[in-house]
C-alpha cells in the first residue's frame, strides 16, 4: 500500500502542498475580472492554487490514490478566505447572497459523506481484521462471512462515490444558477468569491469520491486475494493491489503462497485505514467548520 502524501505545514497548522507556480486563469481555470476587489489578496490567489492542484491530483493521483492531503490543504485556506472582511462583504451581496443556500448544502453533503466514510472505515477495519483471523485458521466459515461484508462495505463504498459527487456538483450548479440570475447591481467580485466556493465544493466532491471509490476497490480486491480460488470472482484489482502481483515471484502459485500475500494485503489494509481514520476526521471537521464560517457570514447578528 502507498503511504499517504506528507505536505509541509501552513501558518494555521494545516498540512499544504507545493503551491503551483501558475495560476489558474493562465492555466486553462477561470478567469477573474480586474475590477475584483479581493483579486490581488495572496490568500484568494492560495485558493486558486489549491485547486488547480486538487484537480491535478484529482486527474492524476500517481501513487498516491488514497491521499486526502490536498482536500485537507483546500479547505484550509478556504476558511481562511471566509474570515477575511473583503469576502464575507462580497458574499453578503447582491447575486453571490442569492446561491448561499447552494453552498451551504454542498458543504453539508460533503460534511454528510465523511460521516458516512468515517463509519465504513471502522465497519472496514473490523472485517480486515477477522478476515486476517480466518485465513490464518484456515475457517472456511468466517472467512466467506467475512469477505461477504468486507466486499458489501467496498460496494457501500462505491455507491457512496458516485452519491457525493452527484449531489455536492448539484448544489454547486445551484449556486452558480442563482447567483447567475442575480446579477443585477452586482459587482464580479461578489460573484467571483461564489463561483470560487462552488469550486472548492464541486472539486472537494470530485477528489473525495475518488478516494471513496479507491478503497471500496482495495477492499474488494483484499477480500478476493483471501477467499479461496474456486469462491474468489475474477476482477480487475486496483493498481494498489495489482503492482506487488506483477512480479512472477510475487504471484501466489499454491495455496500457502495465496494466504501469505493475503495476509500481507489485508494488514497493510488495516494500517492504511487507520491513517485514512484519522485524515477523515480532519477534513470532516474542516467541512463543519467550512460550513459554519459560511452560515455566518450568511446568519445576521444583533
Amino acid at each position: 500500500m502507498a503511504p499517504m502524501t506528507t505536505v509541509p505545514l501552513s501558518s494555521h497548522g494545516c498540512r499544504t502542498p507545493a503551491r503551483s507556480s501558475k495560476m489558474v486563469g493562465a492555466a486553462g481555470g477561470h478567469v477573474r475580472s480586474a475590477s475584483v476587489p479581493c483579486y490581488t489578496h495572496p490568500l484568494l490567489m492560495h485558493v486558486d492554487d489549491q485547486l488547480l492542484a486538487l484537480r491535478s491530483w484529482t486527474s492524476n493521483p500517481g501513487q498516491n490514490p488514497l491521499s486526502l492531503a490536498h482536500v485537507r490543504a483546500l479547505l484550509c485556506v478556504l476558511d481562511e478566505l471566509l474570515h477575511l472582511p473583503l469576502a464575507q462583504a462580497a458574499l453578503i451581496r447582491g447575486g453571490a447572497a442569492a446561491g448561499a443556500d447552494g453552498l451551504l448544502d454542498g458543504f453539508l453533503v460533503l460534511a454528510d459523506a465523511f460521516g458516512t466514510f468515517l463509519a465504513a472505515l471502522v465497519a472496514l477495519r473490523q472485517h480486515a481484521s477477522e478476515l486476517r483471523a480466518a485465513v490464518r485458521r484456515r475457517d472456511a466459515a468466517k472467512l466467506a462471512s467475512a469477505a461477504r461484508a468486507q466486499r458489501q462495505v467496498g460496494k457501500e463504498l462505491e455507491q457512496l462515490a458516485a452519491a457525493v459527487a452527484r449531489g455536492a456538483a448539484r448544489c454547486a450548479r445551484a449556486s452558480l444558477v442563482s447567483s447567475s440570475s442575480s446579477t443585477c447591481g452586482s459587482a464580479a467580485g461578489e460573484l467571483e468569491v461564489a463561483r470560487t466556493v462552488a469550486e472548492a465544493v464541486n472539486n472537494t466532491a470530485a477528489a473525495s469520491a475518488s478516494v471513496f471509490a479507491e478503497v471500496g476497490a482495495v477492499a474488494d480486491a483484499a477480500a478476493a486475494l483471501a477467499s479461496p480460488a474456486s469462491s474468489s470472482p475474477k476482477k480487475r484489482l486496483p493498481p494498489l493491489v495489482n503492482t506487488s502481483l506483477r512480479s512472477n515471484k510475487m504471484r501466489p502459485t499454491s495455496e500457502e503462497q495465496r494466504e501469505a500475500v493475503a495476509l500481507r494485503k489485508l494488514q497493510e489494509l488495516e494500517e492504511c485505514i487507520g491513517e485514512l481514520e484519522s485524515e477523515s476526521e480532519k477534513v470532516f471537521r474542516s467541512l463543519v467548520q467550512t460550513r459554519v464560517s459560511l452560515l455566518n457570514i450568511h446568519t445576521p447578528t444583533f
